[in-house]
């Protein structure tokens, strides 16, 4: 983006770009980042030991133990990840402590648990079978509806390792403000999709009402959560870049869902983890939004005869209609505005903010290639 940029002082922007960019980061690097971010966990269950309520109920304790290695295995880690990356390209060199990585660390373990607490909960009012190529927690035979139970475990020991961990910072309220606020606007999301799809008012199914939805359910907690824990605990970073932070969070948790929507349709159960859902569900999607949308009076018959069903032949016809439509290019060009859209904002900020959500974008445009692959 910095080739627009003209004389010595483009140069230098083009070579501290480089500098903060994750790309550079090689293979084997990642892997000991994973593998240093996987040895933190132990840690927060001896965190969790040291609790006097689960110190006198050892069976509780191993229950939870439970939950975590079942719902915590597996998947990417990106949203921690992303915290760790946020931290690492706004902080400055001088103030990386071994502590302070740690502790980026330990936030990122809350922010998986938080995504835990969601899919698990998700997954009993999308009626899924599968995650992340395993049945999904509540279909457990021991387990059945004490996943409800199960959430509120997890949702408590994420706070109860941010008191052990956080209690003694300056920033201790900031992050506890931050972490509630993805949790209620997340739950927020997640209540509008859910009575959405159960209304099968399909003229409700507007850009503006698919935005409001995503907006919640989806940007919060993937972006701006582990976005600002990273901005939170670095230093100098400028108090005015905060807003525009914000504002490319909550575009690329846009960004993020549409892609979940496309890949839900047209990518495998292999490459996902996960059969697709939405159209069974009659979910508000950015597809069935723009479907509504563009289909003559034939077509949206044949989406109001076959949305929100479950046989297959109903699934496959609505399917072929999206491709009718030709929406999956158009879905494509929107990915190229939405891009566009993030990078003009993205320029405005310092360097080190700027290459962080370059490399944000970069890992958004990968993970649908590698889910439709």
């Amino acid at each position: 983006m910095w080739k627009l940029l003209k004389g010595s002082r483009g140069f230098v922007l083009r070579s501290l770009t480089r500098q903060y960019s994750r790309s550079a980061i090689s293979t084997t690097e990642y892997k000991r980042e994973m593998q240093t971010f996987q040895g933190v966990y132990p840690g927060i269950i001896d965190t969790l030991k040291k609790n006097p309520a689960l110190a006198h109920n050892t069976e509780t304790m191993e229950w939870l133990k439970r939950i975590f290695e079942y719902n915590l295995k597996g998947g990417k880690k990106v949203r921690a990840m992303t915290t760790l990356s946020a931290y690492k390209t706004l902080q400055t060199p001088a103030g990386m402590t071994d502590e302070s990585l740690h502790l980026i660390q330990v936030l990122g373990w809350c922010v998986e648990m938080i995504q835990a607490f969601f899919l698990m909960a998700d997954d009993i009012l999308d009626r899924s079978s599968t995650r992340r190529g395993q049945p999904c927690w509540y279909l457990i035979p021991e387990v059945g509806t004490q996943t409800v139970n199960d959430c509120s475990l997890l949702l408590g020991a994420v706070y109860e390792i941010l008191k052990e961990y956080c209690e003694k910072l300056p920033l201790y309220n900031s992050i506890v403000h931050l972490i509630n606020e993805s949790i209620f606007y997340t739950s927020i999301g997640q209540n509008l999709d859910y009575t959405m799809a159960r209304r099968n008012d399909y003229t409700l199914y507007t850009l503006e009402r698919y935005t409001n939805i995503v907006t919640y359910k989806t940007a919060y907690y993937t972006f701006k959560l582990p976005v600002f824990l990273g901005l939170y605990l670095a230093s100098d970073v400028p108090q005015h870049s905060h807003k525009m932070s914000e504002q490319i969070c909550l575009a690329l948790g846009f960004l993020f869902q549409m892609q979940d929507d496309y890949i839900d349709c047209f990518a495998s159960e292999e490459t996902r983890g996960k059969l697709g859902s939405d159209i069974q569900e009659g979910k508000c999607t950015w597809l069935a939004v723009q479907a509504l949308k563009m289909s003559n009076p034939a077509q949206r018959a044949t989406f109001l005869a076959n949305y929100g069903r479950h046989e297959k032949d109903q699934v496959d016809a609505v399917e072929l209609l999206y491709k009718e439509l030709d929406l999956p290019e158009l879905y494509y060009r929107e990915v190229e505005k939405c891009k566009k859209t993030i990078l003009d904002i993205s320029q405005q900020l310092d360097i080190r903010t700027n290459a962080l959500f370059e490399n944000l974008l970069d890992d958004v445009l990968k993970h649908h290639q590698n889910q439709s692959s």
